[in-house]
């Protein structure tokens, strides 16, 4: 019996001390720099255990069906505020709004990405967006040899062929999920731009390799947003389905590995020269910037490969989500709708014509892009970066270990830099008004040296679907679709958006 007693007394004092444990680690140290914060004069402070700001989002879904009111909202409601402080677990956050400020943020050299979240991905990537320092810096530089634009005006045809591939799939049907087509047409896309049609007919597992790939990033992402992550951390990433991943992964690196290697040794560099539609990997080889052995002016195989897994990572939310919701956006505002078929009537009159030049003519193409991406906003603030040291921005000292991060989502809705910023408004790109409008303000892409790499080819190919989609379809929503935003990585409606595409040749 007094053994019985003992035992109990062990695990009620373990209880304790664990609980002692969480409520310091989660409340009492949190509040604490938080509250270090409010009394430097951060007035929009919000704490709530362990999900902090994402309480907030829950609320403003239950009561206005959008999970970013409350932050559309916010520099309406205070015009003067410059920056806000909250909590994710134990993690203290400080977002920051005004434009000097942020100029300041985006050169501080002493940040890093914060790893909560990030860490999952690296376990299977390593490709740009992961990178720091110095690394970072050397390969931005040599891939930007290739993303040049031949690259983009060689990719008009390649985008052109994927959407027309994927219009007979879906001619005269209802897609129940648009978002969910976006991210396929935009996850073949990117395997052109890196491979033109290398990965033609190869399969793993009885899938496409673009479905493979796709696969494997539901599988990581789904760990990313699971509770024992959030609860557990990295300690997850040592139990069965993370081993699963990275051995698929492994077996899908070693064909791109071969195929790469053969595109290596077989290519004629006098013949290359001559070569009229070029992928990456041809920019790559022709300027030395891949090779079997890394030295500072290439980068080898292994990584080109960590490269294309990440831009799939990357692509498949932010441009499939954008081009989802542009189809969205072209059936509920019909009078944009029709700007752009006459538009499109008016300068692509045959399949010569889209190039890079008659897309840079369509204006209200270009505006209504724009607007889109201000108005979505599908990434709402960029990855969080944490202080490695003590640091000061405009008046505020932030202290080492704290993150911070840029509210972009605030900014577009500010009605300091867009007038009506609640109404979808694409002519606002072209009456002057935005002519002088400070970067910082419209920042869909990031700024500074950790801008996205990718973000003229992500604009390319959206602006390429509306073209094709316009000129092939007329576009029907489910008459009882009701759009509700919720957060998972990003902003995405609860609902999946449902259209028939209605095929104007008869």
């Amino acid at each position: 019996m007094n053994i019985l007693i003992q035992a109990l007394l062990l695990i009620a004092v373990l209880l304790l001390l664990m609980i002692l444990f969480f409520v310091n680690k989660y409340y009492i140290k949190t509040r604490s720099l938080m509250r270090y914060y409010e009394n430097q004069g951060i007035n929009n402070s919000y704490y709530f255990p362990l999900v902090g700001k994402y309480k907030r989002m829950l609320d403003s879904i239950k009561e206005h069906g959008d999970c970013m009111h409350y932050y559309k909202q916010l520099l309406t409601n205070q015009p003067d505020c410059k920056y806000t402080v909250t909590n994710l677990a134990h993690n203290v956050c400080i977002y920051f709004y005004d434009l000097e400020l942020l100029n300041q943020l985006y050169k501080c050299s002493d940040l890093v990405k914060h790893q909560f979240g990030v860490e999952i991905f690296k376990q299977v990537m390593a490709g740009l967006v992961f990178n720091e320092g110095e690394e970072h810096s050397r390969k931005r530089k040599i891939l930007s040899q290739a993303f040049h634009y031949q690259l983009l005006q060689n990719m008009i045809p390649q985008l052109s062929q994927i959407y027309e591939e994927f219009f007979e799939k879906i001619r005269n049907k209802r897609v129940s999920d648009c978002i969910m087509m976006g991210q396929e047409i935009v996850a073949e896309s990117i395997v052109r731009l890196f491979f033109s049609n290398s990965f033609q007919g190869l399969k793993f597992k009885g899938k496409t390799m673009t479905e493979a790939v796709s696969g494997i990033i539901e599988r990581v992402g789904s760990m990313a947003k699971s509770a024992s992550y959030a609860l557990f951390g990295k300690i997850c990433f040592s139990f069965g389905q993370m081993a699963s991943v990275k051995k698929d992964l492994k077996q899908i690196k070693e064909i791109y590995k071969e195929i790469i290697t053969n595109r290596i040794n077989s290519t004629n560099l006098e013949e290359l020269q001559h070569k009229k539609q070029k992928d990456l990997i041809d920019y790559l080889i022709e300027s030395k910037g891949i090779s079997k052995i890394e030295s500072e002016e290439s980068i080898t195989i292994d990584q080109i490969i960590e490269e294309f897994v990440t831009f799939q990572v990357a692509g498949l939310d932010s441009s499939g989500h954008t081009l989802g919701m542009v189809l969205y956006y072209l059936c509920i505002f019909p009078e944009c709708k029709q700007k752009l078929v006459e538009e499109i009537e008016q300068t692509i009159k045959t399949p010569d014509d889209l190039n890079t030049e008659s897309i840079k003519k369509m204006k209200y193409l270009g505006a209504f892009v724009n607007e889109v991406l201000r108005y979505y906003s599908v990434a709402d603030q960029i990855f969080p970066r944490t202080c490695n040291k003590d640091i000061q921005i405009g008046d505020l000292i932030i202290k080492k270990g704290t993150q911070v991060n840029v509210g972009i989502i605030e900014n577009h809705y500010n009605p300091k830099y867009f007038k009506d910023p609640h109404q979808f408004n694409p002519m606002r790109w072209l009456d002057g008004s935005l002519d002088k409008l400070n970067s910082y303000a419209f920042n869909p892409f990031s700024s500074g040296k950790h801008n996205c790499i990718g973000q003229h080819f992500a604009q390319l190919e959206i602006k390429v679907g509306i073209i094709k989609f316009l000129q092939e379809f007329d576009l029907e929503l489910d008459q009882d679709y009701k759009f509700i935003l919720k957060f998972s990585f990003l902003t995405e409606p609860l609902n999946p958006i449902p259209i028939t595409f209605k095929s104007k040749k008869q």
